[in-house]
């Protein structure tokens, strides 16, 4: 019966390890955001050449987000008014031409959601 309580809680342990491991990294966004984002969206996400990040978009899904940045196409899936590197096709500024994936996109997204309004 120990045995067994041993496993569920190492298991479970393994598990919880796993799941926070894949959590989003906000100083990691905060990079790739001030390398790849922030001359058009400016330093605080506040719009510039490209459109203002905090406030609406920073209330979209995860999504929304990853559709915007890899297709150029917005919550509404209505194309951006505001042209920008599709990052899909041809990759980030920096690391040069790498294509983002999912772990760049939940970072960068989680980044721009600490300038959301409170």
């Amino acid at each position: 019966m120990r045995y067994s309580l041993f496993i569920s809680i190492v298991t479970g342990g393994l598990m919880l390890s796993g799941s926070l491991a894949q959590a989003e990294d906000i100083e990691a966004g905060k990079t790739l955001y001030t390398n790849n984002c922030q001359r058009c969206h400016g330093a605080k996400a506040q719009g510039g050449v490209g459109a203002k990040l905090a406030g609406d978009a920073t209330k979209w899904e995860l999504s929304a987000f990853k559709n915007a940045v890899l297709n150029g196409v917005d919550d509404e899936n209505h194309k951006l008014k505001k042209p920008m590197p599709l990052f899909g096709t041809v990759g980030l500024t920096n690391p040069q031409g790498k294509i983002p994936d999912d772990a760049d996109l939940e970072n960068i997204f989680a980044y721009i959601k600490t300038f959301a309004k409170k």
